[in-house]
């Protein structure tokens, strides 16, 4: 008889990476200039990690609840990264957006009519 083989899995958790102020990762920058001030970002745990958490013995409202949590966390940390445009622009571009429309409804409209015209001479 053959004996099988027995694969130990590997852990699917992987070392979080400390990512540094310049968005080099820590091991990455470990080779460049040792005197260069560095500042340490704290790693935000994935998906992956945040459903473990929450299915550690938890039950299903609040593994939802705190899946929700953090997603709305990292949407606040992207929402500050955002430009957000002046009121100078806002007004440009809503200018032009709607000029665009009204010609674009303009052009579908008399195309409209010539197809129902030409479809009334050929029908009769």
């Amino acid at each position: 008889m053959k004996k099988k083989k027995t694969r130990r899995k590997k852990s699917s958790l992987k070392k979080p990476q400390v990512v540094l102020a310049t968005g080099i990762p820590k091991e990455k920058k470990a080779g460049l200039e040792a005197g260069s001030q560095r500042v340490e970002l704290q790693t935000t745990p994935t998906k992956k990690d945040i459903s473990r958490k929450a299915e550690a013995g938890v039950f299903a409202p609040k593994k939802y609840f705190l899946i929700a949590r953090h997603f709305l966390a990292e949407a606040r940390v992207e929402l500050k990264k955002v430009t957000w445009p002046t009121r100078k622009e806002l007004l440009s571009t809503t200018a032009v957006v709607i000029l665009l429309v009204l010609l674009v409804a303009f052009f579908l409209g008399i195309v409209d009519l010539g197809l129902v015209k030409i479809i009334k001479n050929v029908i009769g």
